[in-house]
């Protein structure tokens, strides 16, 4: 890679899946680079869910020296407002698009691409408010991040095939599902799972000896009570997961039955990866922070500032707040957004989350704050086998006292949660982060 390029071989690809071959994808390349040169737009919706064919579509859009905007989602009322932002779009069908995507090309010989490093990945993210914002990221930012991903697990990943049950459209699932593989000569299945079954039986089914799995918290903590990739954890190797904390004891249970090393990425997609962290015990709460970064405290305050390879700007502000242990080395002490005031008394959201995931009852929580005149908390509450079986003995206003009482060990009345529900699992998006809104829904 010179300073202001990058060039991708297709023959350095090596898609480990029957049917999807570097032949097939040059042709796809050839089939739309074409169209994509000759048209006069510059920025582009790209809105795939195949992500063989995505990738095919992405570099090619790059390579024709156009910006590639991906959408949240293919909900119609997004993608409508997604397409009066950019000049012309490739997708499906149903999204009525400039040009329709799809595998009907002839396989093509070898086919090198060339991308400009300043060429603009346009990505849609919640955010903290659940309101859609866009996050801009050159070409480059990405291809530092992919770089820093293989000097730092390369040894890990070497030999094995990437499989993921994550979504290319966002950067976690971009940067490790489709880029590192593709740029880094790795073996990887382009499908997308969306259940682990799914996973467990194309890995059983392909002759592959080791894979690394691109995954969520949410996806890895559902796996604990029913967990189909016991029938191939001689095949499992690594587990990634990025997109919000991963419970300690499911990490480590996970890594015990399965016998294989799983690594927390912190990051956001304005930031892009910040930290890593293998837990070893309960206890072992630090993140490692990546090469190229560097971490501080904002001013006055314990909130975190980064400057990094992987962000344009000089200095970024987080939101969250942390205990920076040493020059390679933090904790993550909460979001900044979750220490709310309920009369006058500050509580943190987080911590009221973490007491409740203590209880034995309980497999998984969420704390919200409800109500505009008289502000209160409310939770919900995912009951593990012992928590069901309680509850088919119980009324629903028993089992509120129960966990009233229990959180009145370390908060005082006003500070309890005065709602609470039960559902089958929390309101967790594709990129396996918490809906905050879906979640206050529940009591309305």
């Amino acid at each position: 890679m010179d300073s202001t390029s990058f060039k991708l071989t297709s023959s350095q690809l090596h898609f480990f899946s029957q049917g999807q071959s570097a032949a097939r994808w040059a042709g796809i390349v050839a089939k739309y680079q074409p169209l994509f040169t000759a048209h006069p737009a510059n920025k582009w919706l790209l809105a795939e869910s195949d992500s063989f064919v995505f990738s095919a579509l992405f570099y090619a859009l790059l390579a024709s020296g156009k910006s590639v905007v991906l959408p949240q989602n293919t909900q119609p009322e997004h993608i409508k407002q997604v397409k009066e932002t950019v000049g012309a779009s490739v997708g499906p069908a149903g999204i009525s698009p400039t040009y329709q995507s799809d595998l009907d090309s002839c396989p093509s010989s070898e086919i090198t691409l060339t991308i400009q490093l300043d060429s603009k990945v346009y990505f849609y993210t919640s955010g903290s408010t659940g309101v859609p914002k866009i996050i801009v990221k050159p070409f480059k930012l990405l291809q530092k991040e992919v770089d820093a991903l293989e000097a730092k697990f390369s040894e890990q990943v070497t030999g094995t095939v990437f499989v993921s049950t994550v979504p290319h459209q966002h950067i976690y699932g971009l940067l490790y599902k489709i880029l590192w593989p593709m740029n880094k000569g790795h073996q990887f299945v382009p499908q997308g799972f969306e259940y682990p079954e799914q996973m467990a039986n194309q890995i059983a089914k392909d002759d592959c000896i080791s894979t690394t799995i691109i995954s969520s918290p949410a996806q890895l903590q559902r796996m604990i009570a029913d967990n189909p990739l016991l029938a191939v954890k001689d095949k499992v190797t690594n587990i990634f997961s990025s997109g919000g904390p991963l419970d300690a004891q499911k990490n480590l249970g996970l890594q015990d039955v399965l016998q294989c090393t799983l690594i927390e990425v912190f990051g956001s997609t304005e930031t892009g990866g910040i930290g890593w962290r293998c837990r070893k015990s309960i206890q072992d709460e630090d993140w490692h922070i990546f090469n190229e970064v560097n971490i501080s405290y904002q001013q006055n305050s314990d909130l975190l500032a980064i400057s990094s390879s992987y962000i344009d700007e000089p200095f970024f502000n987080a939101d969250d707040r942390v205990e920076i242990i040493d020059a390679n080395r933090f904790r993550v002490l909460g979001r900044a957004d979750s220490v709310v005031k309920i009369e006058e008394k500050r509580v943190s959201l987080d911590e009221v989350q973490a007491r409740l995931k203590q209880h034995p009852f309980v497999d998984d929580a969420f704390v919200v704050v409800v109500g505009s005149e008289r502000r209160k908390l409310a939770a919900l509450i995912v009951l593990n086998d012992e928590g069901l079986k309680t509850r088919k003995g119980a009324k629903k206003i028993e089992l509120d006292r129960l966990f009233k009482g229990f959180l009145s060990n370390w908060y005082e009345a006003i500070l309890l949660p005065k709602k609470y529900r039960y559902p089958v699992e929390l309101p967790y998006n594709a990129r396996g982060k918490l809906s905050r809104r879906e979640a206050e829904s529940y009591f309305e």
